[in-house]
């Protein structure tokens, strides 16, 4: 008789908690994910934070959270994770009543991108793990992957040729806010500028000199097209990489800089144009710009794109060409664009073991080949 009352009283026991795990598993149950910075630089670690709380009297014994994201974003905790075209996690915990747990996850950022985690979903088993309840939590964080600035050893001869163009030949043109002091009258200069005042004490005609100021801006197209079937990862990437270095050095130096491509955002599927500007804002925006451009998406045709902006270009544009493209289409167009002296440009060719530059002569003095050595 004991025997059967504790039998029954186990089986009482046992669909008890199983009908409380049913209905109340998930009251009172919070689960966050959080990236631990909205940005972070390639090649530079981050964490995933996830905070479990369990605002109740019913313990959760076991409690799984799966989700997936990016496959480039490498958790050094990798026991949990299972990686082929994305990275998927399966992180166990357990909670006794009324715990908060947090845990922070790192990882390493091992390529530019812009990186989401849309949703979560957990699995709870009962007391007896003889059942399983499960939902999902929709999320909607983010993390912007910058490319990685090119080490300025390497840069630097290729940018101070370009920044030494940029200063020889920019338009000047004279600032009437900044007075830089009186000088003889001369027969070319403006009856407005004359210095009445000083004009009259001296007896000779004087002028008003007024220092001068730099209307040069700098454009970077950045072609993501390829002049072969192939797909060249690392030459892409390299070039998203020049783009925003020379970009963050120009700016550095006051000089407005913008961005244009070819390649196609991850989220809009438009094409990239920043127009040029300064700060540190702009430099944000240029970067989250080539952060989200998508490789795997067919850019635009280069050479077609490349005309529109000439189209609109200005005296007082720079262009900075990025391109492993060296088709004859796009050679011809920088000879009919770029043939008066007052028109300038340069243009770094990245190249690897499978391609080297191939271009006319014509432009040895205005090419950089960027051989890259990863």
């Amino acid at each position: 008789m004991e025997i059967a009352i504790a039998l029954l009283g186990a089986v009482l026991i046992y669909l008890l908690q199983r009908c409380l795990y049913r209905y109340y598993w998930d009251k009172n149950l919070s689960i966050e994910l959080n990236f631990s910075t909205s940005h972070c630089m390639e090649g530079e670690d981050a964490y995933l934070t996830q905070i479990i709380t369990n605002q109740k009297l019913l313990p959760i014994p076991i409690l799984k959270l799966k989700f997936q994201t990016s496959r480039h974003l490498i958790f050094y905790d990798n026991n949990n994770s299972q990686v082929s075209d994305n990275s998927y996690r399966n992180d166990l915990v357990s909670l006794v009543m009324y715990q908060k747990l947090t845990r922070n996850l790192k990882f390493l950022c091992s390529r530019r991108g812009f990186y989401t985690i849309n949703q979560c979903d957990i699995v709870c088993s009962d007391l007896f793990i003889t059942e399983s309840m499960a939902a999902n939590i929709p999320l909607n964080i983010s993390l912007y992957v910058y490319p990685r600035y090119i080490d300025q050893i390497y840069i630097n001869p290729a940018f101070h040729k370009i920044l030494g163009n940029i200063l020889t030949k920019r338009f000047i043109n004279e600032d009437p806010f900044e007075f830089a002091g009186i000088r003889q009258y001369q027969i070319y200069d403006s009856l407005k500028s004359i210095n009445w005042n000083a004009s009259a004490k001296t007896g000779e005609l004087k002028v008003n000199v007024h220092d001068t100021t730099s209307s040069q801006q700098v454009k970077i197209l950045l072609n993501l097209e390829s002049h072969t079937i192939w797909i060249y990862d690392d030459l892409l990437e390299e070039s998203i990489r020049l783009a925003a270095s020379m970009a963050n050095l120009l700016i550095q130096q006051g000089i407005p800089t913008g961005i244009y491509s070819n390649g196609r955002d991850l989220i809009t599927k438009e094409t990239l144009t920043i127009p040029p500007g300064s700060g540190n804002n702009h430099m944000t925006s240029i970067c989250e710009g080539l952060a989200r451009l998508d490789t795997h998406l067919p850019p635009e045709s280069f050479v077609p794109f490349f005309e529109q902006l000439v189209k609109a270009k200005n005296e007082n544009d720079y262009f900075i060409i990025i391109s492993f493209y060296q088709k004859e289409d796009l050679q011809n167009l920088l000879k009919t664009t770029f043939y008066r002296k007052e028109d300038y440009y340069h243009w770094i060719i990245p190249i690897n073991k499978e391609i080297t530059v191939s271009v006319d002569s014509c432009f040895n003095p205005y090419i950089t080949p960027w051989h890259i050595t990863e």
